[in-house]
C-alpha cells in the first residue's frame, strides 16, 4: 500500500526539545516506507512566514520525496493577492494554517479574505481546527466555495459535528493524525465515505506508527485504506 503522508513539518519547535529536523523526517519517512509527505517549515508559523516558504522550497529541492505546503501568518494579513499567486507559481501544493498555534480565531476578517483569494486557483487549505464549534465555522467560511479544505486535529469529541459538517459540504476533508478510537475510521467511511479521509501522522512532532497503526487494523477494505493512504490526496493536488 503506498503512503503519503500529509501532515508533517520540520524545523525547529520552540515549545519544547523536539527533533523535527528535515533530517528526522526523512528517517522516519524511510523506516515506515512513506512514499511522499507534505510538509513545511515550522519557522513560517513561529517566525516570518515568507522566510519560511523560502526554507520549505529549498527543502524540497533538495529532497523530491517532500511536497512543498505553504502558510500564512493571517495576523499579518489583509489582501495581498500577489502572496497567493507567488505560492501558486513557486509549485506549493496546498495552504497550511495553525489558528491554534497562532492564536487568530476562524471568525476573522483575514481568513475570509485569503479564502476568497484562494478560489480562482482551487488550492486546498489545510486547517488547524480549535475546538468545538471551530470546524463549522471553518465550513460556512470555506465550505460553500470552491476551494477543498482538509481539517486537522479533530479529535474524538469533535467527530460528530466533522461528519454533520462534512455530510452537507462535499469539499471538505479530514486528515486522521486525531482518528485515535477503535472505531473511528469505520464510522467516518460509513457515514461519509472513504474518498473523504486523508492520512496524517503530524510527525515528526507525533509518532507515526500509531498513526499509521489505526488505519491498518481498521475493518475496511483495502481499497478503502488505499484510498485514505494515499488515493486521495493524490487525486486532490493532482500529484
Amino acid at each position: 500500500m503506498e503512503i503519503i503522508d500529509a501532515n508533517t513539518v520540520f524545523g525547529v519547535w520552540p515549545r519544547k526539545e523536539l527533533d523535527i529536523s528535515i533530517n528526522n523526517l526523512l528517517k522516519i519517512m524511510h523506516e515506515n516506507k512513506v512514499e511522499k509527505a507534505l510538509s513545511l517549515s515550522m519557522k513560517g508559523v513561529f517566525y516570518d512566514y515568507e522566510e519560511g516558504n523560502a526554507e520549505t522550497l529549498k527543502a524540497c529541492r533538495e529532497h523530491p520525496e517532500i511536497i512543498p505546503v505553504a502558510t500564512c501568518d493571517l495576523r499579518k494579513y489583509w489582501g495581498d493577492k500577489r502572496f497567493i499567486k507567488a505560492i501558486v507559481e513557486n509549485g506549493f501544493k496546498a495552504l497550511r494554517l495553525f489558528p491554534d498555534l497562532q492564536n487568530w480565531p476562524i471568525n476573522y476578517e483575514p481568513f475570509e479574505i485569503l479564502c476568497e483569494n484562494l478560489i480562482p486557483y482551487r488550492l486546498p487549505i489545510i486547517i488547524s481546527v480549535t475546538g468545538m464549534g471551530s470546524i463549522t465555522a471553518i465550513s460556512r467560511i470555506c465550505g460553500p466555495g470552491e476551494i477543498p479544505v482538509i481539517l486537522t486535529g479533530a479529535g474524538y469529541g469533535l467527530f460528530a459535528e466533522a461528519i454533520a459538517v462534512m455530510k452537507k459540504y462535499p469539499g471538505i476533508y479530514l486528515e486522521t493524525a486525531c482518528m485515535d478510537t477503535p472505531d473511528g475510521f469505520e464510522i467516518f467511511v460509513r457515514e461519509v465515505g472513504a474518498t473523504r479521509l486523508i492520512f496524517g501522522s503530524y510527525s515528526p512532532i507525533n509518532y507515526f506508527r500509531p498513526s499509521f497503526a489505526c488505519l491498518e487494523k481498521a475493518d475496511l477494505k483495502d481499497e478503502e485504506k488505499s484510498l485514505i493512504a494515499s488515493g486521495n490526496i493524490k487525486k486532490l493536488l493532482r500529484i
